[in-house]
């Protein structure tokens, strides 16, 4: 049953008939039910909609960072269903008997901000420590553009955000993750963000490293 808001001339939420209503980015929208089809989805189809389904399990823990830092906003599309449109197509792969995720092909960031030069990672322990060259004085790189850290554990399935871990003219960031991954492997990507143009770096792909 729907629920009118402001009226019988306001918007609704919720069910009336064959139509739905709902509010979306502080308009209102309305639109109709899905027709249930009569025809068996083909093979191709049952290929997007596993993509889709991995994909959305994978990045959904992710909206916020992906909403913020993933790509600009364009028209009424998110820039978490950009990000997930985008590893339908690129990050993903389906073959007879399996279906996984491609890891160094992930962008947690996507954006024009100028990125690391020769970045590497070391580990200690539970410490990531991550150094770079000093580029800030090309494109439109910044001293002051923010370094930010992401790490992701397969086997738990989680993720460990680390923003504003440092600054780009540091050369240098350490983040700590915690002692119950010793033994555990992380996945781990960093990316540059200018909070002024509010732009972000592609993200990098560091590799699986083993902590403990």
């Amino acid at each position: 049953m729907g629920k009118i808001r402001t009226g019988i001339l306001g918007g609704f939420q919720g069910k009336v008939g064959t139509v739905i209503g709902s509010t979306w980015r502080g308009e209102d929208i309305m639109r109709a039910l899905p027709k249930k089809s009569s025809k068996n989805p083909t093979e191709l189809q049952k290929i997007q909609r596993i993509k889709f389904k991995t994909v959305s399990e994978f990045l959904n823990p992710l909206r916020a960072p992906l909403n913020k830092y993933f790509g600009n906003d364009i028209g009424k599309k998110s820039r978490y269903n950009m990000a997930t449109s985008y590893h339908i197509t690129n990050a993903v792969e389906v073959t007879s008997d399996a279906i996984q995720i491609l890891y160094p092909r992930v962008l947690v960031s996507k954006g024009t901000l100028f990125g690391f030069q020769n970045l590497t990672v070391a580990v200690s322990e539970t410490d990531l420590e991550l150094k770079w060259d000093d580029n800030s004085v090309f494109g439109n790189a910044k001293a002051e553009d923010t370094v930010n850290v992401l790490c992701y554990n397969e086997e738990q399935n989680v993720f460990f955000v680390f923003e504003n871990a440092a600054i780009r003219g540091g050369l240098s960031a350490t983040v700590s993750l915690p002692q119950s991954l010793v033994g555990y492997e992380v996945i781990v990507y960093a990316f540059l963000y200018d909070t002024v143009s509010n732009t972000a770096s592609n993200s990098v792909y560091l590799g699986s490293v083993a902590l403990g």
